[in-house]
């Protein structure tokens, strides 16, 4: 009797192996396309629309040494579809801005400090660039699907804010004017990378 349940153990173990080893995962990433609505607090990122001063209005906090605020973020939708054997993983990849988490000061007015900003708007931008790569090669299964996204998305973010870290710091919080400069060519060439093909490779490291 011992031997018989060992042995309807293991046929059940191999079955059930084979069974997810015929299982067909189709992963789809993409960039959520949302549109920008006038009077939104959310402003998506968009090529074509950089940010201006005027989106810029949290509150100052007290006794802050630096001029301005960007409040920015990715995140991500999913699903997961199966008929039989075959699962469909969507995943919709999204960058925002939100305007009452972002803050200036008065006098900080001028373009400078305002691309200073954009580009930290641009990071996060990469960051979401960057989630969307690192999902088209992991190796998901209906059952690590739910585990693998949060930590790939926990891996991805904590290097988006050491390069956001990276960037204050070696421009001073752009005071440093040469550093400054050095910073644009890099992020504006990232950028224009995955302007013109979303699936190329990045130079997204601290």
């Amino acid at each position: 009797m011992i031997r018989f349940k060992v042995l309807l153990i293991i046929l059940f173990s191999f079955l059930f192996s084979l069974q997810t080893f015929s299982q067909k995962i189709t992963v789809h990433v993409f960039t959520e396309n949302y549109k920008n609505v006038p009077g939104s607090d959310t402003i998506y990122y968009d090529f074509n629309r950089p940010l201006a001063w005027q989106d810029f209005q949290g509150k100052v906090p007290a006794g802050v040494p630096w001029g301005a605020m960007t409040a920015s973020g990715f995140s991500f939708n999913s699903s997961l579809r199966q008929e039989g054997n075959n699962i469909d993983i969507s995943v919709g990849v999204y960058t925002f801005f939100t305007k009452h988490d972002s803050w200036k000061k008065p006098e900080a007015n001028s373009p400078y400090h305002l691309e200073h900003e954009q580009h930290h708007f641009d990071i996060t931008r990469l960051g979401a660039a960057k989630l969307e790569d690192e999902i088209r090669k992991a190796h998901f299964t209906g059952k690590n699907y739910r585990s693998l996204l949060n930590s790939i998305f926990d891996k991805v973010y904590n290097e988006e804010i050491a390069w956001q870290k990276q960037y204050d710091l070696e421009t001073q919080n752009s005071k440093d004017s040469v550093k400054q400069m050095d910073w644009n060519k890099k992020i504006s060439g990232e950028i224009k990378k995955i302007k013109s093909n979303p699936d190329a490779e990045l130079s997204f490291k601290k």
